[in-house]
């Protein structure tokens, strides 16, 4: 088999089990809402977390979507206590984005789940082989977006 269809079975095999395992973690720590959001909701969680306080027309350029599918996504995560806008002091026309404390919890919850997916990961190598194992995710994340 060559390194390439091994590589997608091994990352599959990952997947699958950090799935089961952020699952596991998310239901231990009563994070179960999480598994109510869809994927696109989760992303724009994530985008209003590092963007730090976006604005709508912000949204739709990073996702390169409508207005309207950006506030409907957003209207829908506000209705379940896990964004809040802001009017801005400078254009009141304009609306700044931000985690409520319900969407910052799922994602510390999120975090921790796939922190502890890592630890399961590595329990099996040795110290050195950790730091090798990290430094090729590194590289690979350094050079994936090139």
């Amino acid at each position: 088999m060559e390194a390439e269809a091994l590589i997608v079975k091994y990352i599959d095999i990952l997947s699958e089990s950090m799935r089961q395992s952020t699952r596991k973690y998310k239901e231990e720590a009563n994070g179960g809402e999480l598994f109510n959001l869809t994927i696109t909701q989760l992303h724009y969680l994530h985008a209003i977390n590092e963007m730090d306080g976006p604005t709508f027309k912000q949204l739709v350029e990073k996702f390169n979507v409508q207005k309207s599918t950006v506030t409907d996504i957003v209207n829908r995560l506000i209705k379940r206590n896990m964004v809040y806008k802001q009017q801005s002091e400078e254009d009141l026309r304009v609306f700044h984005l931000y985690l409520a404390e319900k969407g910052k919890e799922l994602l510390a919850i999120e975090s921790m789940g796939y922190y502890h997916f890592a630890c399961r990961m590595t329990k099996c190598l040795a110290d050195d082989e950790t730091r090798q194992f990290t430094e090729l995710l590194r590289k690979i994340v350094t050079d994936i977006d090139k």
